[in-house]
């Protein structure tokens, strides 16, 4: 993974109090410089600059993140391409379902949901677009990994690590590799409550006419309804087939 060649310490300062925002949702200078252990007077210079700048909003003596962050998420989101060519056939795929189908790309060693569309049966989850999340928790992330050369592999394992979401998240490094090779071999990830206890998740990676990998699509739903041949070989089909036509429309974009 890339590091800067010469950090600048005062913009990581205002990185680590914007995402401390967003951790604690609203917060005042006190509550911030006591999880940074930064001095107050550190943090509230930041802060007025970054509300200077729109990009905190200062409200009864608390921050909280602004609309601008959200309007530059937007315009990301709009710029990656495969979001903008997957969108109908997730949305389809939710319907064809009735379940949760998520779209998801990599970037800095982690799975961001760039799009999710709901079925008439999906449940409510905890992930929303721009949840990010480490790759081998889930299926969407292990179907990325398993197709990601073992170069960029390692060091993402390397900066990240395996940390566990719930009992059922793969830690050990070579049950997760032997997972991968599986993947590769059957064109399918499966994930048995990895993330969330209670969820299972089927996914495929999305790949253009050149094996590059681009991304992965998934549905999610409960346990009950996730198991036999319903969820390793309709819904897998199903995931897989959109994943197919998701690839050749990026290849031909």
């Amino acid at each position: 993974m890339a590091k800067a060649n010469k950090p600048v310490k005062s913009t990581h300062k205002s990185l680590r109090i914007l995402e401390t925002l967003y951790d604690l949702e609203r917060a005042g200078v006190t509550e911030i410089a006591d999880e940074l252990g930064m001095h107050k007077g550190t943090v509230h210079h930041h802060l007025s600059t970054l509300e200077e700048r729109e990009y905190v909003v200062k409200d009864d003596g608390t921050y909280k993140l602004g609309l601008k962050l959200f309007e530059m998420g937007v315009q990301t989101r709009r710029l990656t391409p495969v979001y903008s060519i997957a969108k109908e056939d997730v949305d389809r795929l939710a319907d064809q379902t009735g379940e949760m189908a998520n779209l998801m790309i990599e970037e800095h060693g982690r799975g961001t949901y760039v799009y999710i569309a709901r079925g008439d049966e999906a449940v409510r989850l905890d992930t929303k677009i721009g949840t990010r999340q480490y790759l081998h928790t889930s299926a969407l992330g292990k179907a990325i990994l398993a197709h990601m050369s073992r170069e960029r592999r390692e060091a993402v394992i390397e900066r990240h690590g395996l940390p566990a979401e719930t009992p059922n998240t793969v830690t050990d490094r070579e049950a997760l590799e032997a997972e991968l090779d599986e993947i590769r071999d059957r064109g399918v990830a499966f994930d048995g409550e990895e993330r969330a206890e209670g969820i299972r998740c089927v996914a495929a990676p999305i790949t253009t006419n050149r094996d590059e990998l681009v991304g992965a699509v998934s549905v999610s739903g409960p346990s009950s309804r996730m198991r036999g041949d319903r969820f390793e070989e309709e819904i897998a089909d199903a995931v897989s087939d959109t994943a197919t036509v998701i690839g050749i429309n990026v290849s031909y974009s």
